[in-house]
């Protein structure tokens, strides 16, 4: 996948920084990715480790997780850290990298933050207040709810329920493969659809409410609406989806 030019070079992080917190575990232990976190700042996972997972990160000491550790075959991640920012500030990034086996689950819940995925096939489960979800999965299912905020997501496979209030969503895929169900909703906003071409959509607009639905029968079905806003239709971009 081709991650923004801002992604790529602040990950991944690298050996040859000031690391504030690195952290390894057996991943044979490792079913589930359990984030809670009042001030995120921003989160890469990579769904390539084997025999080791790592959390890495570089934040300053006050806003960095207060707690890393493997429970019950969950590696938790916990910054309870909003009270430390409202009265010590940010200067500096918060960058927290993590990586972890390809079929591992993920559940993350934030205040304010940005989450990057790369890859990974267990299901993913997204609840934020304020902020930015972006990458790729090929989880069969992933429910994602935002306050407020942006979702850019390449080539989702299976089961998607994507709730937004006020922002926007880009969803792309350079192929339909049947197995898609997603429903895509933002009150506030807009939704762009980036389609393989010759895709029939369905037009729907009664009352306040902005529908499409893209329907092939028997298999995909991707739905859209909007309250106020834009809802486009547009050609699949090769730069939003794996490689």
């Amino acid at each position: 996948m081709h991650l923004p030019s801002y992604i790529s070079t602040e990950f991944p992080i690298g050996q040859n920084e000031k690391l504030q917190l690195y952290k390894r575990f057996p991943t044979a232990e490792l079913d589930e990715l359990y984030v809670d976190a009042q001030t995120l700042g921003n989160l890469m996972v990579y769904f390539d480790a084997a025999d080791e997972a790592r959390v890495l990160a570089i934040a300053e000491e006050h806003l960095l997780p207060e707690r890393v550790a493997l429970e019950d075959k969950r590696l938790v991640i916990e910054a309870k850290n909003l009270r430390e920012f409202l009265k010590k500030g940010q200067a500096e990034k918060i960058r927290i990298e993590v990586h972890i086996p390809e079929q591992t689950r993920l559940n993350v819940r934030f205040g304010a933050g940005v989450l990057m995925l790369e890859g990974g096939s267990g299901d993913v489960t997204v609840s934020g207040g304020v902020g930015e979800i972006s990458g790729f999965s090929k989880a069969k299912n992933i429910d994602v709810k935002l306050r407020a905020g942006d979702v850019t997501l390449s080539n989702i496979q299976g089961q998607a329920t994507l709730k937004l209030n006020i922002g926007s969503i880009s969803l792309n895929w350079s192929d339909l493969t049947g197995d898609e169900k997603v429903d895509a909703k933002c009150h506030l906003g807009c939704i762009d659809l980036h389609l393989p071409p010759a895709v029939a959509v369905v037009e729907d607009q009664g009352g306040w409410m902005l529908r499409k639905t893209v329907d092939i029968p028997f298999s995909t079905r991707i739905t859209a609406q909007v309250g106020f806003g834009g809802l486009d239709i547009l050609a699949a971009d090769p730069k939003l989806v794996t490689v």
